[in-house]
């Protein structure tokens, strides 16, 4: 549920695995999500080889070269609150993907030769969403392609003068439009479920699949931004009480509520927020980092008159009329001389204005402030 506003190197690089054909064999679906679904608790695949739906996702292999499954097991016999739950999945998706399955399944340990791995602590429906991205690479149902069929390519609302009086409306169908691909990602109200993303996070450092970490990251990052919300107290719990401390989930969460109008659901919201995250966001908001200025374009700027002039957002002085500063062509904030230096530059102004630079969760800084990757690797 979400409530809404009024460095890790991975040992084991991910294989590309090659896109079906209509013709493959693919995965039992319900009503056009690919989830992955269990026979027997075992995933099951449809004896249909003729035509795709154009409402399923496309699955990331053909599954020509594949040599054999293994069982996942989820839960614990001697526990009653965690039954037992099995998968049977395609071994060289898990070991291509998943640094951790790669150790198990291919050692010598009993993992290894019993092609059976167990993970007692992990929840079924949590595991679940994982094997959805391990078979499809995304989180989210097939796109709804009635609004772009019915829309002319030079109508939507990208090549729509912004005062041009359809561009609101096309703009608003085709948010709404990417809100139904959501599906079980938000809750009947149209809420985010961050408290799923963030536990289907947690499954993921530990199975060290870092490219599911970063799409995970950037969904939230959507999800927050779509619907103006951000996570709930309880959600705070789960964040800090079940994801490393040098997660950048950590720091995506802390940049939500440190940029957005947070301040009142902060003080106001009956649930207690957890003490870590209030002392993070406290120091955060004291002691802001470089993205607190690396976030904007910035032009140079001085200000007229003392009517015109504007504090600086770094030091909060008034600037002084003929003062040299910088200003950002998004927000309009102003920054003097001496923050930028303090900061160590900017990377924001470079000829073109990026409105999005005011939020480091959108646009071209997403993947450099939070994703992980390997050394060299960057998000495509």
């Amino acid at each position: 549920m979400a409530v809404a506003l009024a460095g890790r190197p991975m040992g084991v690089p991910v294989m590309e695995i090659p896109s079906p054909t209509g013709s493959e064999t693919s995965l039992a679906t319900g009503q056009g999500q690919q989830d992955p679904q269990p026979q027997n608790s075992h995933i099951t695949r449809s004896r249909s080889r003729a035509r795709r739906s154009p409402a399923r996702l496309p699955l990331r292999t053909a599954f020509r070269n594949f040599s054999g499954t293994v069982e996942i097991v989820i839960g614990d016999d001697d526990d009653k609150s965690r039954p037992i739950t099995k998968y049977m999945v395609h071994k060289e998706l898990l070991t291509a993907s998943s640094p951790f399955f790669a150790a198990a399944l291919d050692g010598a340990f009993a993992e290894g030769l019993e092609q059976v791995v167990r993970l007692p602590e992990e929840k079924p429906e949590v595991f679940e969403w994982f094997l959805q991205w391990l078979y499809t690479g995304s989180l989210t149902i097939a796109q709804d392609g009635a609004f772009s069929a019915s829309i002319p390519q030079h109508h939507h609302h990208h090549h729509i003068p912004a005062d041009h009086p359809f561009h609101a409306h096309y703009a608003r169908a085709e948010a709404d439009a990417l809100a139904r691909t959501d599906g079980d990602l938000r809750n009947h109200q149209g809420s985010p479920k961050y408290f799923l993303l963030i536990d289907l996070y947690a499954l993921s450092d530990r199975l060290l699949t870092q490219p599911l970490s970063n799409h995970i990251l950037t969904t939230i990052a959507r999800l927050s931004e779509t619907t103006n919300s951000v996570p709930t107290p309880s959600d705070t719990f789960i964040l800090y009480d079940g994801i490393r401390e040098s997660s950048p989930l950590r720091t995506l969460i802390l940049d939500l509520f440190a940029y957005k109008k947070t301040d009142k659901l902060l003080e106001t919201h009956k649930d207690e927020w957890h003490p870590l995250f209030l002392r993070a966001l406290v120091v955060k908001l004291k002691r802001p980092g470089p993205e607190a200025i690396e976030r904007h374009a910035l032009e140079a700027w001085r200000p007229e008159s003392w009517s015109t002039s504007k504090p600086c957002e770094g030091c909060k002085e008034i600037l002084k009329p003929g003062q040299s500063a910088d200003k950002c062509l998004g927000c309009d904030k102003a920054f003097c001389g001496g923050c930028l230096r303090r900061f160590g530059g900017v990377q924001g102004w470079s000829g073109s204005m990026d409105t999005s630079g005011c939020k480091p969760w959108v646009g071209r800084g997403l993947c450099g402030r939070y994703h992980e990757h390997l050394e060299g690797e960057v998000c495509r």
